[in-house]
């Protein structure tokens, strides 16, 4: 979750020389999708993002493969 605006469309950004340290402590940069703020994330969370990020697409995708009611009860 972005720090700034709170949402969850968040990417890895691309490490950089001076994330060097911040990698050995074990945090990772992110880039905020919406207010494309950069920031650094514990790598436990990277797992969580991903399993959310996943989740999202899954529910998208099921809800594309549900056939559109054309209005009438298919019970009658």
């Amino acid at each position: 979750m972005c720090p700034r605006c709170k949402s969850l469309e968040v990417t890895r950004s691309r490490s950089r020389f001076r994330d060097t340290i911040m990698l050995w402590l074990g945090l990772k940069p992110y880039r905020c999708r919406e207010c494309n703020k950069r920031f650094h994330l514990p790598a436990k969370v990277d797992r969580v993002l991903r399993r959310e990020r996943a989740l999202r697409i899954a529910a998208k995708e099921r809800a594309s493969d549900v056939p559109v009611s054309d209005g009438l009860d298919p019970f009658k």
